[in-house]
């Protein structure tokens, strides 16, 4: 569970050639990115019902979009081109995005591409793959220190408040920069937010009265807080207190995310399959489950933040219990 914090390794695993098993990922991605349009075409239930409320911004229809405002200029884009092309340019960006990240945070690009929540996100033309690329984009940025590049990745991700802003922080903390430098990351998606407020003032509130009058399904969201309320914040604990490493502590901490906010759908687990978490990335696929128990067995993938974390604190619990073992053995040998 390592990522990569030199600069000449992320080149080289970035630009490295594509494998024969990631080629095969992407084309299915894609190949089923053209079944989806053909889905739409003539099923009574039409795919990429999220990508249409976010198209429906260009005409001052936000009813249903809970993200940062700088974003609506690409919708306003994408708008004006036929819903067919602009759906699949809209799935290819998330296609790439979560491919690169994978490639960037050291995670299993195939493994990624080819999960359920790759081809659920793209069904329903959700943001969660053009997110995780911002967060990618963020971490290449700091790495190499160009921090308008990173700035960019920041703005691009925090759009999604609950994975995008705080795995922006998480990324920043674990980042080996100076704090003068973390705040020079920030410079560019300050002026990009001050921005949006000049030319859509007063989004803020209208995005609270959004939340609060036509909040998100909650179906598809694994988060612990529904059965365990603020408890579940407790997850957050352990991963600050025990003796880790950066990246163990990190990657802890991402799924202590999952688990703990009040409000997680699963397609935003895309950022943990990113990361180098190895075979574990496999549970993810336990959402096509869905088809026998529904909604149940969306939010039964909670199990896989939890073996992350699990995994991820392993070395550290470990090494404590063999050192209150050790301290029994020690009072025991003593005492004799």
């Amino acid at each position: 569970m390592e990522l990569i914090h030199d600069s000449s390794q992320l080149r080289e695993r970035l630009l490295r050639r594509i494998s024969p098993g990631e080629f095969f990922a992407l084309a299915f991605a894609f190949g089923m990115v053209g079944v989806f349009v053909w889905v739409q075409s003539v099923a009574p239930y039409k795919p990429f019902f999220d990508f249409q409320n976010y198209l429906k911004t260009a005409h001052g229809d936000y009813s249903f979009y809970y993200y940062g405002y700088w974003l609506l200029p690409v919708f306003s884009a994408l708008a004006k081109l036929p819903l067919p092309w602009s759906y699949v340019l809209w799935c290819a960006l998330n296609i790439a995005g979560v491919f690169l990240a994978a490639r960037i945070f050291g995670g299993n690009p195939i493994l990624a591409v080819l999960s359920y929540q790759m081809f659920y996100s793209l069904f329903q033309g959700q943001i969660a793959g053009v997110t995780v690329a911002g967060l990618a984009l963020c971490w290449w940025g700091l790495v190499n220190r160009r921090w308008n590049i990173a700035g960019l990745g920041i703005a691009l991700a925090a759009a999604k408040y609950q994975i995008g802003l705080t795995g922006c922080v998480l990324l920043l903390l674990l980042a080996e920069i100076s704090w003068k430098e973390r705040l020079r990351a920030l410079i560019l998606p300050a002026l990009i937010v001050l921005g949006s407020l000049l030319v859509y003032p007063g989004w803020i509130g209208q995005s609270l009265h959004t939340l609060s009058g036509n909040p998100p399904s909650a179906e598809g969201s694994i988060a612990l807080w529904r059965w365990t309320g603020p408890l579940a914040l407790l997850f957050f604990l352990p991963p600050l207190v025990l003796p880790l490493t950066r990246d163990r502590r990190f990657i802890a901490l991402v799924a202590a995310t999952a688990l703990a906010l009040p409000y997680f759908q699963q397609t935003d687990l895309l950022f943990l399959l990113a990361l180098p978490i190895g075979w574990i990335a496999l549970l993810g696929n336990l959402g096509y489950l869905f088809v026998v128990y529904q909604w149940v067995a969306l939010q039964a993938l909670a199990i896989l933040p939890l073996v992350v974390y699990g995994a991820a604190l392993s070395p550290a619990v470990v090494g404590w219990i063999k050192s209150l073992k050790a301290g029994a053995s020690f009072g025991s040998s003593s005492s004799g």
